[in-house]
């Protein structure tokens, strides 16, 4: 069965409900494609501890044109936020965030800082002792206060988008996963289709399964995932009353602890790259494992008691720069708002009204910096093995090992020089065919991962 609509959004994460709901509230009458209960394996915005880390994703290394495109964008989201959860009944945000630095690590909280503090924010330094509510190791190099960052319980967000939206009487529901997005066409579970003049793809992850030829025809980038594993922790000895989290590191956005209702701790820090997400897929011993190790190791050893209640994947979208997927394609009647990385939840009302602004007037975002038909270089493999060495070396400790200043620097000049020699020799195909798809560091373990593989050179 067909049915004609103005605008159909597909997917119903954070982004594609936020992008429904503002859209209802501009008097445009919205189909929605997805399923609305259920466990929505793989879907980032349920398993996101939902940070709104606004400077706290910066990292040293980052060039400065898209630290300050992100940082732009992130402080817009940040001031649409207190009224948009108004308009939705959630309770306010629960503001203040810890960035901690590990031993060795305190000059990553510089960027993080002189960010915050540029934009008009404060930042303050601290000793690691003064952080309230943990036990830090005693080698922890330093913390900072950013009193203006905040969190909220993704969970609620979802819950509230989707209530408001089922509600509205200018909105249609159908509870159903999306199977295929062609031109103004989408077709979901069970043959049914919905004819839309424009379709809104926020399906994350799964985004270039849905089009014909993964999108390319129309001007879509590769889309990449990182899988995150999360947990939620019945933790009565660790009480938290704001997130506490780790620079970036290792691939990954830092180990994080976010408070929820009650004595609930979220927990949340992996990340690795998938270029065939699998949402059904749940989490492996070995990213349990990693994602413990760190919390015990990096913030406070009594988390090794707290209770697991809860164990998510998220199956996290972007792309080969970075940097998120909104606007229109190459074909007109489709346009995306996806590739948001670690920041869907912190996004969502910002990324919301500049998809219903192009909607609204078509153009509006030709000249923004997240338009899907911007240029995407791929980045040279020399700079991004050179500068992936550090968190190569984080990777292969797992937070809780130990090199001296010496070893790591040694390492740090020998693992570029191995890794191009390693992709350079007979036999690695499929490490170069790894390469190719996702030229970007979060590639690196795993391509250590499959030297080792039987077959790995086919």
């Amino acid at each position: 069965m067909s049915e004609a609509r103005d605008i159909a959004i597909a997917g119903t994460g954070a982004v594609g409900l936020a992008v429904a709901w503002e859209l209802l509230q501009r008097g445009v009458t919205v189909a929605v494609i997805g399923p609305r209960g259920g466990e929505h394996r793989g879907q980032a915005s349920r398993a996101a501890g939902a940070m709104l880390s606004t400077f706290s994703e910066i990292e040293p290394g980052h060039d400065p044109a898209r630290v300050a495109a992100e940082t732009a964008e992130r402080l817009a989201a940040h001031d649409l936020y207190p009224a948009w959860l108004d308009r939705l009944g959630v309770g306010p945000a629960r503001a203040g965030t810890w960035v901690v630095a590990p031993g060795g690590r305190r000059a990553w909280l510089a960027p993080i800082a002189a960010a915050a503090l540029a934009a008009g924010h404060p930042a303050e330094f601290h000793d690691a002792g003064e952080v309230p509510g943990l036990h830090l190791p005693a080698e922890s190099a330093g913390a900072l206060w950013l009193p203006t960052e905040a969190s909220i319980d993704s969970l609620a967000l979802v819950e509230a988008l989707t209530d408001a939206i089922a509600g509205h009487p200018g909105a249609r529901w159908e509870d159903a996963v999306v199977v295929a997005v062609d031109g103004g066409i989408v077709t979901y579970e069970g043959g049914g289709t919905i004819t839309a003049g424009q379709v809104v793809l926020a399906a994350g992850a799964m985004t270039g399964s849905l089009l014909p030829e993964g999108g390319r025809a129309i001007g879509v980038p590769p889309i990449l995932a990182g899988r995150g594993v999360s947990l939620l922790l019945d933790a009565p000895g660790v009480p938290l009353e704001h997130v506490v989290r780790t620079p970036n590191a290792a691939f990954a956005c830092g180990v994080h602890l976010v408070p929820r209702a009650g004595r609930t701790l979220y927990l949340g820090g992996t990340n690795r790259l998938t270029i065939s997400p699998d949402p059904q897929r749940r989490p492996s011993v070995g990213e349990l494992m990693a994602l413990i190790g760190d919390a015990v190791a990096l913030l406070d050893h009594r988390l090794a008691t707290a209770e697991v209640t809860t164990a998510r994947v998220g199956l996290r979208p972007y792309t080969i720069d970075h940097l998120p997927l909104i606007g229109r394609t190459g074909d007109p009647r489709v346009l995306l708002a996806t590739a948001t990385y670690r920041c869907g939840v912190l996004l969502a009302p910002r990324l919301a009204a500049l998809v219903a602004s192009e909607i609204e007037a078509p153009g509006a975002l030709d000249a923004h910096p997240y338009r899907v038909l911007r240029p995407v270089a791929t980045p040279e493999p020399e700079a991004v093995i050179s500068g992936a060495a550090a968190d190569l070396i984080d990777h292969l400790l797992q937070g809780d090992g130990h090199l001296s200043a010496q070893a790591r620097a040694e390492l740090a000049a020998f693992f570029p020089a191995a890794l191009q020699a390693l992709l350079a020799r007979p036999g690695s195909t499929a490490l170069r065919r790894l390469w190719q798809a996702a030229p970007v560091p979060e590639a690196i373990p795993s391509l250590l991962s499959l030297t080792g593989r039987p077959g790995a050179g086919q």
